[in-house]
């Protein structure tokens, strides 16, 4: 079970909050808290997948299996060509 936190975010931020509860878009302010944190736990997986990914085409290069291009109008041909 969740233990209760007690921490002082600022004025700034319980001015947030408070509009937030207010206008209606959650129903107290420990909802919308818990949904900034999720979407910074959704930030942070995002960013894991992309530190991962790059590593994973660093390796790639490494290996000579990366592509080489003439210049950026030929990458983006590439990238934008469909596959279909």
């Amino acid at each position: 079970m969740a233990r209760a936190k007690t921490f002082s975010l600022g004025d700034t931020y319980d001015d947030i909050l408070a509009d937030l509860v207010r206008a209606g878009r959650f129903d107290t302010e420990a909802e919308a808290l818990r949904a900034g944190l999720r979407m910074l736990a959704d930030r942070e997986a995002r960013i894991q997948s992309l530190r991962q990914a790059i590593g994973e085409a660093d390796a790639e290069i490494a290996a000579g299996e990366g592509l080489t291009y003439e210049g950026a109008h030929d990458l983006l041909t590439d990238v934008l060509k469909d596959d279909d």
